[in-house]
């Protein structure tokens, strides 16, 4: 999920001092060492037992948790755990949404107190937090539970054997759009790119007074889940070597494609999150938006008064090629361990029950109204929950988790990867991107200029970089 589209860069500079506060602690990961701070044996396969249906560490000692999380109704989740663990508490604390968790996570790494035992992250940072070495391996805790997760979102959360965290939810891709316009002028769910231009200059010639969708211009985020559906692989790497390539042929024909349509005015481009932007969608001024599974509830339930006259529904994502089945993901999200927990087990069996245990899963994908966490699942069990599939009345009672996201998780594509320079890499994004809708420099340009810029930057932060 992603509450909140303002994003603040991680303080780049707090890096090293991150690392070498870290460093000077001397904690060791679970592989080297089998137990815990309370002298209980750590688990290992012949010690697993079944729990609500996971095969999960048998766990004898007691632990209390720290948990910073922003999803709706956490406490609930807490609650659900504690009867089947009660000899594990765990306090939730609300430190806030993305990025505003993250200054402050970074904030009590640097100060060696205050860190929490498992932390709220979403996919594109955890890279940063790994390399960093915020993070705490506990695969010897739950890697029998890989099969449980759509596989792309284990891929997000390892390195090599190793696993830094329990994926929880997932942003597949999808088009939403006001059926109330289409009908009213007559036009089709558009199923490639080619059509969706086509139709967006058709729909501003029809209405000049409405914008066929809308660019997040301040979102580097959602452009790279633009890339991501086309098939881009910018990054490449593990540990210490990289290699990056940002400016392909593909990606300049992604971002000319939205230029030409923004210097049409069929598409405006504008600060997601911002007043007008807010405004313009209870307005019903986009015809579509490009979003993910969670954009109903964190986007049109939030902004838009008007969903009865507006009717919007979901459809799968334009495609850049005819038959293509390729989608790209924006936002989801992952429990993460960290480093400094003195429980480690404890903390790895609370991030693996509360995303994956079917008690948990029915309570995750109930919509946030209701009091669930109204997530969509990466574990692919809660795609079986009656609450999963009930008609959205947001999507004018589509059942639009089995139309269309149910279907489009699948699709994502797995040879993705999010770089350790996620903050970094979404600024210089923005701004290059920025210049070029603006007619400053052409978007072949401004994609040379991000990954020059870029392999720089990690080359200064004592990367091996190729290109």
């Amino acid at each position: 999920m992603k509450r909140s589209y303002k994003r603040i860069s991680i303080a780049t500079s707090s890096a090293t001092a991150i690392v070498m506060a870290l460093a000077g602690c001397g904690t060791t990961s679970p592989a080297q060492s089998q137990t815990n701070s309370s002298g209980q044996a750590s688990a290992g396969a012949a010690s697993l037992k079944t729990v609500d249906g996971l095969p999960l560490p048998s766990y004898n000692g007691k632990a209390t948790l720290t948990w910073w999380a922003w999803v709706p109704n956490a406490q609930k989740e807490v609650d659900i755990f504690e009867k089947y663990y009660p000899n594990i508490k765990v306090h939730l604390v609300d430190a806030g949404a993305g990025a505003t968790e993250y200054q402050k996570f970074s904030t009590v790494i640097q100060a060696g107190s205050g860190i929490p035992d498992v932390v709220m992250l979403e996919f594109d940072v955890m890279p940063e937090y790994i390399a960093t070495g915020a993070l705490q391996d506990i695969s010897p805790w739950v890697s029998q539970l890989k099969s449980r997760f759509t596989p792309w979102t284990w891929n997000q959360v390892s390195v090599g054997n190793h696993v830094y965290g329990i994926p929880e939810d997932t942003g597949p891709m999808g088009l939403f759009y006001q059926s109330s316009l289409f009908s009213k002028y007559h036009l089709a769910v558009p199923t490639t790119w080619n059509q969706f231009a086509q139709e967006a200059i058709q729909f501003h010639k029809l209405d000049p007074s409405k914008y066929y969708s809308y660019f997040s211009n301040n979102d580097g985020q959602w452009m790279f889940g633009l890339l991501w559906q086309a098939g881009c692989v910018p990054f490449q790497g593990s540990g210490n070597n990289w290699k990056v390539d940002i400016d392909t042929p593909k990606a300049v024909q992604v971002f000319s494609m939205w230029q030409k349509l923004v210097k049409a005015g069929a598409v405006q481009s504008i600060a997601a999150g911002s007043p007008e932007w807010q405004k313009n969608i209870n307005a019903g001024l986009y015809a579509t938006a490009i979003g993910s599974a969670w954009y109903d509830s964190e986007i049109l339930v939030p902004y838009d008064h008007n969903l009865s006259s507006h009717k919007w529904r979901a459809a799968f994502i334009p495609e850049w090629s005819p038959g293509d089945t390729m989608d790209g993901d924006w936002g989801g999200s992952v429990q993460a361990v960290t480093k400094a927990s003195k429980y480690p087990e404890a903390a790895a069996i609370f991030a693996a029950f509360i995303n994956a245990a079917p008690a948990e899963l029915a309570h995750d994908v109930a919509p946030a109204k209701d009091g669930g966490g109204g997530l969509f699942p990466a574990a692919t069990a809660g795609f079986d929950i009656p609450s999963f599939k009930q008609p959205n009345p947001a999507l004018d009672n589509q059942p639009a988790n089995v139309d269309v996201f149910e279907k489009e998780s699948p699709r994502v594509n797995t040879k993705f990867q999010w770089s350790p320079w996620s903050s970094y890499v979404f600024n210089e994004l923005q701004t290059e991107i920025g210049k070029a809708f603006a007619g400053k420099e052409s978007v072949q340009q401004a994609l040379a200029n991000v990954q020059q810029a870029v392999v720089n930057y990690a080359r200064s932060q004592g990367y091996n970089v190729t290109t």
